[in-house]
């Protein structure tokens, strides 16, 4: 097949301006910031689109190859413009990254994986300059986030990408197809892995990130799975819904939400893969860490390694059990729940963080119950017997250590208060 290359090695991406939002200022220093470099863009042949090149953004000052992420994008947001500030701040900040369409009319599932993974191929045989295929990083929102996990396996596995340094972060994903459970088993266990859900999506049932999150060989200390939450400030509404981290809209909006929630974490992951950074990795893989959940005026994010769903499956266009899904046999009852019915071995606090009211969520009987809440300092701040609900109101902005004994059997968990 011969190729026909379309390349701009000198374009600075300044035509497409995107317009920030709402009265949180943008993150100006250390991660989440925009980095120094000025940007370029090379664009190659999509083999499998001729109308859509394959884009690459890279720092214009590189002089060697640079680690690299591969960006998987939603179904229909075809076009860099939904995504220019997300691939403009990775290359600011020294990284190349490789944006590949995929059709979302006339071709299956199969083939947009295909589309997807022979872009990334190409791309790096093409751009040997500036993509270093040792240490890479795997972005997929929506439809693909659920590819990520797939073609990832398939380039690590097959073709040993990332042999320095290696990540994925998973955004709101859609079905992970042709991945199978052997596989998940055996995904190569030097991948650090974010996956991150929006509490008000009401497209993709969370359950899929979470089924992939809670089945795949990699160990706790290099996985975190994170819920971002909306707030409004000021009167404006900082939706963490699904069009994050994609700018969906016609003047590409964005606000502190992409900042503190895509920027921030995707700076840090991608900082301690390549350099293992341990300051980054408290931010991107920090187990909670108020370092991790932390975003200023906005909510707090929370964080599980063991992640549970707790909204019913009738809330999203896209459920877990729909027969589309592959893995539905991983939606079974104990995965379809809600707030009222939750199943759970061990006590959960929710929301968490919690701003006036903490509910305690278990599924045992009990004679008696007692719930101790302390702030750091090992000061007693709340005690309540035999009441699932505590107010916090008058609780200080911060986090707490929460003792819920039951019938004698105590558990110990920590919750934000905002």
């Amino acid at each position: 097949m011969k190729y026909f290359f379309v390349l701009a090695t000198c374009l600075i991406t300044l035509s497409i301006k995107a317009q920030y939002q709402g009265p949180i200022e943008p993150i100006y220093e250390g991660y989440g910031a925009n980095g120094t470099h000025d940007v370029s863009v090379l664009n190659i042949t999509n083999d499998y689109w001729l109308l859509r090149d394959i884009s690459i953004f890279y720092p214009s000052d590189i002089t060697t190859p640079v680690p690299t992420v591969f960006y998987s994008h939603g179904y229909a947001s075809v076009d860099t413009a939904y995504h220019i500030e997300t691939l403009r701040h990775i290359a600011s900040r020294g990284f190349a990254v490789v944006f590949v369409p995929y059709k979302s009319i006339g071709i299956d599932n199969t083939e947009r994986y295909v589309t997807l993974r022979n872009g990334f191929m190409k791309a790096a045989r093409t751009a040997k300059s500036i993509i270093d295929t040792t240490q890479v990083g795997f972005f997929g929102q929506s439809f693909g986030g659920g590819a990520t996990p797939c073609n990832a396996y398939k380039l690590f596995t097959q073709n040993n990408w990332g042999e320095n340094g290696r990540f994925m972060y998973c955004s709101a994903p859609w079905y992970a197809l042709e991945i199978t459970q052997e596989e998940l088993q055996n995904f190569p266990n030097d991948c650090n892995l974010l996956t991150v859900i929006y509490d008000d999506d009401t497209s993709n049932d969370h359950r899929m990130g979470m089924d992939i999150f809670n089945n795949i060989s990699i160990g706790k200390e290099n996985k975190d799975c994170l819920i971002a939450y909306s707030s409004t400030i000021e009167g404006y509404n900082y939706e963490a819904d699904h069009t994050l981290p994609a700018q969906y809209t016609g003047d590409s909006e964005f606000d502190a939400l992409d900042y503190y929630v895509t920027f921030r974490l995707l700076d840090a992951l991608a900082d301690y893969t390549f350099t293992g950074n341990v300051t980054a990795k408290q931010i991107a893989l920090g187990n909670g860490s108020t370092e991790q959940i932390d975003m200023g005026l906005v909510q707090a994010l929370s964080w599980s390694d063991i992640p549970i769903s707790i909204y019913n499956q009738s809330k999203y266009n896209s459920p877990c059990n729909s027969q589309t899904n592959p893995r539905i046999d991983y939606c079974d009852s104990s995965t379809d729940l809600d707030i009222n019915t939750v199943v759970t071995i061990d006590p959960i606090l929710y929301p968490n963080p919690a701003y006036d009211h903490l509910n305690i969520i278990m599924n045992r009987t009990y004679q008696e119950l007692l719930i101790e809440v302390y702030d750091l300092s090992g000061c007693i701040a709340l005690q309540s017997r035999n009441n699932v609900t505590l107010d916090i109101s008058h609780l200080h902005m911060g986090a707490y250590i929460c003792l819920i004994t039951i019938d004698g059997i105590t558990s110990n968990l920590e919750f934000v208060k905002k």
